[in-house]
C-alpha cells in the first residue's frame, strides 16, 4: 500500500509521546512492505528538520497556527490564520494529486485545525483519524458524516469513552493502541540486566525513574514528595527524572524542592532522551513511576518501561489503566497522593519477590498485548477494509 501520514509534529521534533506513536506506526508499516509519505510541520526548536527516525520521507511544509515553544501559543490574527490554511490546502492538494494512494492516516490536528479535513475527505481516500487524546480534536458537531471513508480510531478504550461522552459518534470506533517498540527495549536488546535487587539501604537503594515532560499535569512533583517521605523514614531511594522542560517555572520548582529538602544527592535530572538513551536509562532502574494527574490516552512511557523489565507504579487514570493490572503487572495509587506512592515504593524496596514478580508480569503483558507490530496489523486491515 501507498499511504499518506499527516500529523502536526513528527520526530525527531518531539514534544510528547503522540508524534512518537505516529512514527512508530510508520516504522511498522514500512517493515511490512508499505510505502509512506509523511506530511508535518517544521518546528526546529524541538529538533532537527530531517527525515523520520526510520528514514521515511517527511515533508515539513505544513504550517502551524501558533507554536509549542514554551507552552501552547495560538496565532490570533484572522488574516494570518487564513494564509496558513491556504498554504496547507495547497500542500495537501499537491500530494493528493500525486495519485495512487491507498489511504491516509491522520494524527494530531492541534494548531493545524480541522480545515485540513475538507481536502482530505474530498480525495475519496480512506481516512483513518487516530485520536490520542481524551478530549475531542474538534467540536463534536463538526465531525464528518459517518462513513467507511472517515473512521475515528481511539488510542484506548478510555479515549473512546471520553470522546463518546463528549458527544462524538464513536461508540463503535476501533481501539488501536499506540503500543511500544518492544524490539528496542529490555535486556535482550542491551545485553545487561537491571540493577541488583534493592533492600532500601544506602548501598542498595530502590532505583526509581520518571520519563516525560516536566509539567504539572504529569505529576513528577508527587514522586519527589514521596521521596522526601521515604528519606525521613530511612528508606533509601534514588530517583532519575528525564524529560524536556514544557513549563519553565514548574521545572524550576522541582529543582528548588530538591534543594530546599536536601534531596540533590538522591535525584538526577536528565534532559529529554531519544529512544536509544531511554533504553539505557530504564536499565539503570528497578521501577518506573507514571504519576499523571490528568487522564492519559494510553501511556507509551509506561509500556516502554514495562517492556524494559521495570515494575510500574501508576496512577492509572484514563487509558493508563489499560496498560497494567493492579497487583499483577503493576501497582496503582491515587493520583496526587504522595503518601500512597511512598507506601508503594517502600513495599517494593522491602519485598524483592514482589518487585521481581511485577517486573516479569509487566514485561510479558506489554510484549504480548501492546507491541507496535500488533497495532500496525490492525491499521493495515482497517485500510484494506475501507478501500474501494
Amino acid at each position: 500500500m501507498r499511504l499518506l501520514l499527516i500529523t502536526n509534529l513528527y520526530p525527531p521534533q518531539e514534544l510528547g509521546g503522540y508524534g512518537r506513536c505516529m512514527s512508530d506506526f510508520a516504522w511498522g508499516l514500512q517493515q511490512r512492505g508499505h510505502t509512506l509519505q509523511v506530511l508535518s510541520s517544521d518546528a526546529p526548536y524541538l529538533g532537527p528538520s530531517s527525515a523520520g527516525p526510520s528514514a521515511e520521507p517527511v515533508d515539513r511544509r505544513l504550517r502551524l497556527k501558533g507554536s509549542f515553544q514554551g507552552g501552547v501559543h495560538q496565532l490570533q490574527e484572522p488574516a494570518a490564520r487564513a494564509a496558513i490554511d491556504a498554504n496547507n490546502r495547497a500542500l495537501l492538494n499537491h500530494w493528493l494529486e500525486q495519485g495512487s494512494w491507498d489511504g491516509i492516516l491522520l494524527g494530531n490536528l492541534d494548531l493545524l485545525g480541522t480545515e485540513l479535513l475538507d481536502p482530505l475527505l474530498a480525495s475519496g481516500l480512506p481516512l483513518l483519524h487516530h485520536i490520542g487524546f481524551v478530549t475531542p480534536p474538534y467540536p463534536p458537531e463538526q465531525m464528518p458524516a459517518k462513513s467507511s471513508r472517515y473512521q475515528v480510531l481511539a488510542a484506548s478504550e478510555a479515549v473512546r469513552k471520553c470522546l463518546t461522552d463528549a458527544g462524538m459518534a464513536v461508540a463503535d470506533a476501533a481501539v488501536v493502541y499506540p503500543g511500544a517498540r518492544v524490539d528496542l527495549f529490555g535486556e535482550d536488546r542491551l545485553g545487561r540486566p537491571l540493577p541488583p535487587a534493592p533492600d532500601g539501604t544506602p548501598g542498595r537503594p530502590l532505583r526509581v525513574c520518571f520519563a516525560g515532560l516536566q509539567m504539572a499535569t504529569k505529576g513528577p512533583h508527587t514522586l519527589l514528595e514521596a521521596l522526601l517521605q521515604l528519606k525521613q523514614k530511612g528508606v533509601a531511594v534514588h530517583v532519575m527524572l528525564a524529560g524536556g522542560t514544557f513549563q519553565a517555572d514548574y521545572a524550576q520548582h522541582l529543582r528548588q524542592f530538591c534543594s530546599n529538602h536536601q534531596l540533590n544527592s538522591e535525584v538526577d535530572f536528565l534532559p529529554q532522551l531519544n529512544r536509544e538513551q531511554l533504553a539505557r536509562f530504564y536499565q539503570l532502574n528497578h521501577v518506573c513511576v507514571f504519576p499523571s494527574l490528568h487522564p492519559e490516552a494510553f501511556g507509551i512511557v509506561a509500556a516502554e518501561a514495562m517492556a524494559s523489565g521495570l515494575a510500574l507504579v501508576s496512577t492509572g487514570i484514563g487509558g493508563a489503566s489499560e496498560v497494567f493490572e493492579d497487583g499483577i503487572s503493576g501497582l496503582n495509587y491515587p493520583a496526587g497522593n504522595s503518601t500512597a506512592l511512598a507506601n508503594r515504593l517502600e513495599r517494593l524496596a522491602g519485598d524483592p519477590a514482589l518487585l521481581i514478580r511485577l517486573q516479569h508480569a509487566g514485561e510479558q503483558r506489554v510484549r504480548s498485548r501492546f507491541s507496535v507490530n500488533a497495532s500496525v496489523r490492525q491499521l493495515e486491515l482497517l485500510v484494506s477494509q475501507a478501500a474501494p
